[in-house]
């Protein structure tokens, strides 16, 4: 059995609840939490107690880290996340995958390391790990999971550091006390330095369920006839994919979670959520009657312009129609874009305006892959909850025919990134100018300098010729001198 945990009593949890109760309620979000999320801490205690659990009992950290997970949530959609949502390659090659259950009757995400590629997308295979915990967690109410590394063929080209970082930062920061196990799967000693590394990334009570494991103890912790025949068990179990049956969540939930939600309009009420563009959809009239009118009118109505400085983009709304409509903001790129408000009811004759921002450290694609998907529908009613409105989603699909589609590429701002370009080139020319007066100055000194070298050497070649000239002519006087003296001396003497 895995180690165990402190666990909270009734009266620990009721008081995470009403702490995260008052603070919801004092808070001015933009966007409620999710109805479900809302639900499950209001009525249910396990995930409440799994917070508690990680964080030893401390009802303050666990309400920051639940929040911060809410927060989260909401901005990743994983409530309503599908198969649909995700790279269709990725997720039926078999790399990430639930299959079979441990020792525990854990489920086990099994992670085909050898399959994985270091060119593939990160964002998109931790979409799909996501994918596979919340499914899981809907399946078997909020079950732990077994997570396994199998290792088993891998080499240096394939062992991909920083992706079983994300998945292990992933359960780390929105899914407490969620693990069972982490087996590690006849891990090759050359790997043996990376997986030191991603071992430090781990909380302490994660590193007591690590466990490195081979063929020959993998029945301690998964069942002989629950273990995989590639591992050395009698499961001859091959990977297919099959779609999960969900079913839409009942009425009654939705209201007791959305009690707080006032009805309004022009309002954020629902989450980021990836969409595909398929090219036989086309946009999708209400009526025959209506289809040279439509519901909303865009502006722009091709292109998401984002400005190049402040990596913003204004979309108006416009209701042309005779009666409330409600619409949806989808995008291919959810990581990347934030969205407000992302859904919402524009009244007849009314105007909605949204606005999109590229999220800091993210680009746009440079193959116009980065795009946004409008969905309009008539409203239930003039006075729509959120809740409605996101149940109403909930239920509608963009082929749905009275669902008007309108696609929009991303694209940065032609005219502002023109002036931006003027100006950068612009200040390109000023600089350059400034350089070459600065080298123009220093050509100057030097010019001045050499000169002045020059007219030094001169001077003092002219000083060593005039004391070369001086020498010379006090050697020869003195010669002279010498010659009468000697004559003067010789004279009395030969008397």
């Amino acid at each position: 059995m895995a180690p165990k945990t402190k666990i909270p009593n009734s009266s620990q949890i009721e008081e995470l609840r009403q702490k995260f109760n008052k603070k919801y309620a004092a808070s001015q979000l933009t966007e409620p939490f999710h109805p479900i999320d809302i639900d499950r801490i209001r009525n249910d205690h396990l995930w409440l107690q799994r917070f508690l659990e990680q964080y030893d009992l401390d009802v303050e950290t666990s309400l920051t880290k639940l929040w911060e997970t809410c927060q989260w949530r909401l901005s990743y959609g994983t409530n309503d996340l599908t198969e649909a949502d995700l790279n269709q390659e990725y997720l039926r090659e078999g790399c990430i995958y639930v299959h079979s259950q441990d020792v525990d009757g854990k489920p086990l995400l099994i992670f085909r390391v050898k399959l994985h590629s270091k060119t593939k997308n990160l964002d998109e295979l931790i979409r799909i790990v996501v994918y596979w915990i919340e499914r899981q967690q809907r399946e078997n109410h909020l079950t732990q999971l077994t997570l396994v590394f199998d290792m088993a063929g891998t080499g240096l080209a394939t062992m991909d550091v920083d992706f079983v970082r994300r998945v292990v930062e992933t359960f780390k920061l929105y899914y407490p006390n969620s693990l069972n196990y982490i087996l590690v799967f006849e891990l090759a000693w050359i790997l043996n330095a990376a997986f030191r590394v991603i071992k430090a990334l781990l909380p302490p009570k994660a590193v007591e369920i690590l466990k490195m494991i081979s063929k020959k103890d993998v029945t301690q912790y998964v069942p002989p006839d629950k273990c995989p025949v590639m591992w050395g068990g009698h499961d001859d179990y091959e990977f297919q994919f099959v779609p999960e049956s969900k079913s839409v969540p009942p009425k009654s939930m939705a209201a007791n979670a959305g009690d707080d939600d006032q009805p309004h309009h022009h309002q954020d009420m629902d989450l980021d959520k990836k969409v595909h563009f398929a090219k036989s959809v086309t946009q999708t009239p209400r009526n025959p009657s209506d289809s040279d009118m439509g519901m909303l009118q865009l502006e722009p109505n091709e292109y998401v312009n984002i400005c190049p400085q402040s990596g913003e983009a204004k979309l108006k709304l416009t209701n042309i129609s005779k009666e409330a409509v409600a619409y949806k903001i989808q995008t291919t790129s959810p990581d990347k874009f934030r969205v407000r408000p992302r859904c919402g009811v524009v009244l007849a004759n009314d105007i909605a305006e949204v606005s999109i921002w590229l999220k800091p450290d993210h680009q746009l694609s440079t193959d116009t892959k980065d795009k946004f998907l409008v969905m309009a529908v008539i409203a239930p009613s003039i006075d729509s909850s959120a809740t409605e409105i996101t149940e109403l989603w909930r239920q509608k699909d963009t082929t749905d025919p009275d669902v008007e589609n309108h696609r929009l590429v991303c694209r940065l701002d032609e005219k502002k990134k023109g002036d931006d370009q003027l100006g950068r080139a612009s200040e390109k020319e000023q600089g350059l100018k400034e350089r070459a007066d600065q080298i123009e100055a220093k050509l100057n000194f030097t010019t001045n300098l050499q000169y002045a070298t020059l007219a030094l050497l001169v001077l003092l070649f002219a000083g060593f010729c005039f004391l070369m000239y001086n020498q010379m002519q006090g050697l020869g006087g003195g010669s002279c001198e010498h010659k009468a003296s000697s004559k003067a001396f010789s004279c009395p003497k030969n008397k």
